[in-house]
Protein backbone atom coordinates (compact mmCIF):
# COMPACT_ATOMS: atom_id res chain seq x y z
CA UNK A 1 0.00 0.00 0.00
CA UNK A 2 1.60 3.32 -0.68
CA UNK A 3 2.39 6.41 1.99
CA UNK A 4 -0.34 8.15 0.52
CA UNK A 5 -3.05 5.99 0.58
CA UNK A 6 -2.19 4.96 4.33
CA UNK A 7 -1.97 7.84 5.63
CA UNK A 8 -5.39 8.84 4.19
CA UNK A 9 -6.49 5.15 5.32
CA UNK A 10 -5.48 6.29 9.07
CA UNK A 11 -7.00 9.69 9.10
CA UNK A 12 -10.01 7.97 7.93
CA UNK A 13 -10.17 5.75 10.93
CA UNK A 14 -9.10 8.87 13.53
CA UNK A 15 -12.31 10.38 12.05
CA UNK A 16 -14.59 7.47 12.41
CA UNK A 17 -12.97 7.46 16.61
CA UNK A 18 -13.57 10.97 17.21
CA UNK A 19 -17.40 10.15 16.23
CA UNK A 20 -17.49 7.59 18.19
CA UNK A 21 -16.07 8.80 21.53
CA UNK A 22 -18.16 12.31 20.34
CA UNK A 23 -21.47 10.26 20.89
CA UNK A 24 -19.71 8.79 24.56
CA UNK A 25 -19.32 12.12 25.32
CA UNK A 26 -22.13 13.73 24.47
CA UNK A 27 -23.96 11.07 27.23
CA UNK A 28 -22.14 12.49 30.18
CA UNK A 29 -22.59 15.86 28.71
CA UNK A 30 -26.31 15.30 28.94
CA UNK A 31 -25.78 14.04 32.47
CA UNK A 32 -23.33 17.07 33.85
CA UNK A 33 -26.14 19.39 32.21
CA UNK A 34 -29.12 17.54 33.83
CA UNK A 35 -27.12 18.34 37.10
CA UNK A 36 -26.62 21.70 36.30
CA UNK A 37 -29.94 22.33 35.65
CA UNK A 38 -31.06 20.30 38.63
CA UNK A 39 -29.07 22.44 41.27
CA UNK A 40 -27.05 19.16 42.04
CA UNK A 41 -23.72 17.97 42.12
CA UNK A 42 -22.87 16.34 38.66
CA UNK A 43 -21.76 12.55 39.01
CA UNK A 44 -17.89 11.84 39.83
CA UNK A 45 -18.03 8.98 37.44
CA UNK A 46 -20.02 11.00 34.57
CA UNK A 47 -17.41 13.65 34.91
CA UNK A 48 -14.50 11.74 35.05
CA UNK A 49 -15.67 9.96 31.80
CA UNK A 50 -16.06 13.36 30.05
CA UNK A 51 -12.82 14.23 30.79
CA UNK A 52 -11.63 11.00 29.41
CA UNK A 53 -13.34 11.24 26.27
CA UNK A 54 -12.57 14.81 25.85
CA UNK A 55 -9.08 14.34 26.37
CA UNK A 56 -8.89 11.08 23.75
CA UNK A 57 -10.62 13.19 21.05
CA UNK A 58 -8.24 16.10 21.37
CA UNK A 59 -5.86 13.60 20.84
CA UNK A 60 -6.80 11.98 18.00
CA UNK A 61 -7.52 15.66 16.66
CA UNK A 62 -3.75 16.31 16.77
CA UNK A 63 -2.59 12.46 14.86
CA UNK A 64 -5.23 13.82 12.40
CA UNK A 65 -3.19 17.62 11.71
CA UNK A 66 -0.12 15.79 12.28
CA UNK A 67 -0.73 13.09 9.65
CA UNK A 68 -2.59 15.76 7.42
CA UNK A 69 0.56 17.30 7.69
CA UNK A 70 2.55 14.35 6.60
CA UNK A 71 -0.19 13.54 4.02
CA UNK A 72 1.04 16.99 2.52
CA UNK A 73 4.43 17.01 2.34
CA UNK A 74 4.52 13.97 0.15
CA UNK A 75 2.69 16.53 -2.67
Amino acid sequence: MSLRKHLSKEIEVLENEIRELEVKRMRSMSALVEALISHTEPDAVELQFFRTFSSEIENRRNKIIATTNRLNEID
